[in-house]
């Protein structure tokens, strides 16, 4: 029979078993890498599997809380009457744990260390046994119902001192995200541990959590081991003892099938309500789309209206230059996307419309026309509006809304809008008034009053 070596952990498994775990990983790989788990969803599978790993892990020990009521002292803080306090506290503690263990999970680029693993056991043994929580045991213990015994107490420092260094280097994740290598570390984690045994008690609630870490650090979904398997689980602990993997790396593998099913349940109805969102929200949306887009041709229309009128006496005056040189430069029309963004009040990028250059000599003047959400004295009235801006300083390609501009040689026109319910166009000056006017009159004199504050004093 083919085996596959772990690393450099004292455990090997049946090849047979590689092709399954591969398919648990490439199960998990498409599921991270579609995004198809939304973040509510992970919270909901986390919640639940909280305390479902809580209630069996330490059910397996011989806690005798139900589900329900470990669900009532760990959600809702309750004392239960009539039950064993200590049972209570092995449920509290574990839920500290696992708090605990989110953190260490969060980094998996940090290698995880043996002081790391005394650190869960503190919290598991908390206020149950204080005097060592957290401690390596100094007496003989053993295994109930195990043929297996545990080193004595003098070899526990350095065994898990072996063992903390293997476990630094293979937490430390790298490329092998969501791969089989997280179920075989997680495993192997597993059985190495317990073999150690290096706790008076508690030693299979943080070797299972330390399971778990691992996978969690893997982007794995987590291995429940529930009580009705407590045997089976047992039976595979003692073959580990042999050094071979294969029948608690089946167990662990089958638990973390079990809940990947969750998740690709609960991906399959994130995807069902993102698409009837999106369904919903295409028919709520379509009428108003409709008129937007109406009103968009208007709009555009009259934008290309008012343009015209300035190209068109940029033009005539180009023809005429003799001692001067004046530029109109084209932008482009600002689309429907854009047009709908600045109408809810959303600022978006690239709204340039058009701009004019001047130069007399060594004096210059660079405006340019650019879209925006409409100011106060427009906004009930205009959907989208085009504001002014001056080159400051010239030559210097950086441009400053004129409303912001403080110096007396400014345009009074600093923003132009259309009223497409009266069919006008209005502007508002540097005072904030609004009045009417006519785009031909709109453009020349804006034109005239730039060449007042620039080019005749």
């Amino acid at each position: 029979m083919a085996v596959i070596q772990v690393g450099i952990a004292p455990y090997q498994f049946d090849a047979t078993v590689a092709a399954h775990l591969d398919e648990i990983a490439a199960r998990v790989k498409e599921l991270r890498a579609a995004g198809r788990l939304s973040p509510d969803a992970l919270r909901h599978i986390r919640r639940a599997f909280r305390i479902k790993n809580i209630y069996h892990s330490n059910a397996i020990e011989g806690n005798r809380l139900s589900i329900g009521e470990t669900r009532q002292v760990v959600e809702l803080g309750m004392t239960l009457t009539g039950q064993s306090l200590k049972d209570q506290a092995e449920a509290k503690n574990l839920a500290a744990a696992l708090d605990f263990l989110e953190d260490l999970a969060s980094d998996n680029a940090a290698p995880l260390t043996a002081h790391a693993v005394r650190e869960l056991h503190s919290f598991v043994l908390r206020g149950i046994d204080d005097a060592n929580a957290g401690r390596y045991r100094s007496v003989q213990v053993e295994i109930s119902g195990s043929s297996y015994h545990p080193p004595g107490p003098e070899s526990v420092p350095s065994q898990m001192e072996e063992f903390g260094t293997w476990l630094a280097g293979a937490s430390v994740v790298g490329v092998e995200f969501a791969s089989s290598r997280g179920l075989v570390t997680a495993a192997a984690a597993h059985a190495w541990f317990v073999t150690i045994h290096p706790f008076v008690d508690g030693n299979g609630r943080v070797a299972r959590l330390l399971m778990n870490l691992l996978l969690m650090r893997f982007g794995i979904p987590i291995a429940i081991i529930t009580k009705d398997d407590r045997q089976r689980y047992y039976d595979a602990l003692e073959e580990s003892q042999t050094s071979n993997l294969t029948p608690l790396l089946v167990l662990v593998s089958e638990c973390v099938a079990e809940s990947l099913e969750y998740w690709e349940e609960a991906a399959r109805e994130t995807k069902a309500t993102a698409e009837f969102a999106k369904t919903i929200a295409e028919r709520l949306a379509r009428q108003p789309m409709a008129k937007a887009s109406n009103e968009y041709e208007v709009w555009k229309s009259a934008m290309e209206l008012l343009r015209g009128h300035f190209r068109q006496i940029a033009d005539q005056l180009a023809s005429l230059a003799t001692l001067y040189r004046i530029f109109f430069k084209d932008f482009g029309q600002l689309d429907f996307e854009k047009f709908v963004a600045l109408k809810q009040g959303v600022s978006t990028k690239r709204t340039w419309f058009f701009r004019i250059d001047i130069r007399v000599g060594d004096k210059a003047a660079r405006y340019l026309f650019f879209f925006g959400f409409p100011s106060g004295g427009l906004r009930d009235r205009c959907s989208v509006t085009l504001f002014t801006a001056r080159e400051d300083p010239p030559g210097s390609y950086f441009y400053t809304a004129l409303d912001r501009v403080t110096a007396p040689n400014c345009p009074p026109t600093i923003e132009i809008g259309y009223d497409m319910t009266q069919e006008r166009f209005l502007c508002r000056s540097k005072g904030g008034g609004v009045a009417e006017a006519k785009v031909e009159a709109t453009a020349q004199r804006f034109i005239e009053a730039v060449v007042k504050c620039h080019f005749e004093s």
